[in-house]
């Protein structure tokens, strides 16, 4: 990989990592937020005989899943899950995954987002209801006065990245409930993120020391070269 490109690659790392924290400081506040966690992994390409020829050392993050701390919000369509899963919500022809958050009733009846994406229900299709005493049970069962109106669908699937999904790729959850009128603290911590950074600080600090050493090796060997040449 040589000098030179274990820092660049140790640099690209540190950006990289950095707009992971920014992401997870934004969100700190932000209910049902799964905070990202930064991985590196080493990258090998193969020659067409199979040889190794290089190597590179990337950043890439995954979802920190782990469940968080339910707060009572008071109001009646803030949701959170209890439990692994998600529910779904669509925006457009796609379908994102969600922990729940702060709801709200649209013009049309709409069960709504603060982006504007539809809640699912169960047996598919957007959740619309009609105004009047809303109660949702556990199990996702949506009453307005008392009259069931649907219910709100539970699903597993492997990773929460907030990507659209395939309903082909679901699997109906029945081990979660649905809480109602409570929302889902985001799991970010603000001191794992400082501490976190201030390594990264330091891991680019010594790529940068690493350019610095590239460009004096390669100067010093010039100067050698000019005067065996003279």
């Amino acid at each position: 990989m040589g000098l030179l490109g274990t820092a660049v690659s140790a640099l690209s790392g540190a950006e990289r990592r950095i707009e992971i924290a920014a992401r997870n400081v934004a969100n700190a506040t932000t209910p049902g937020y799964k905070r990202e966690v930064a991985f590196a992994e080493i990258v090998g390409a193969a020659s067409p005989d199979r040889q190794l020829d290089s190597i590179e050392l990337r950043t890439g993050s995954v979802r920190h899943l782990g469940q968080s701390t339910l707060v009572e919000s008071g109001s009646a369509l803030d949701l959170a899950i209890d439990g692994d899963g998600f529910v779904l919500v669509r925006q457009g022809e796609r379908l994102f995954a969600s922990r729940g958050g702060q709801f709200r009733m649209a013009a049309d009846g709409r069960v709504i987002d603060a982006d504007g994406r539809s809640l699912q229900q169960a047996a598919g299709g957007d959740l619309v209801v009609e105004a009047g005493e809303m109660v949702i049970h556990p199990d996702g069962t949506v009453m307005i006065d008392e009259v069931p109106m649907g219910a709100v669908g539970f699903y597993a699937g492997e990773g929460l990245d907030g990507s659209a999904w395939h309903a082909g790729l679901l699997e109906d959850n029945e081990g979660a409930e649905l809480r109602q009128g409570m929302l889902e603290r985001s799991n970010v911590a603000l001191s794992d993120e400082m501490v976190g950074l201030m390594q990264t600080q330091r891991m680019a600090e010594a790529a940068a020391q690493l350019v610095r050493t590239y460009d004096q090796l390669t100067g010093q060997a010039a100067q050698t070269f000019n005067r065996s040449g003279k």
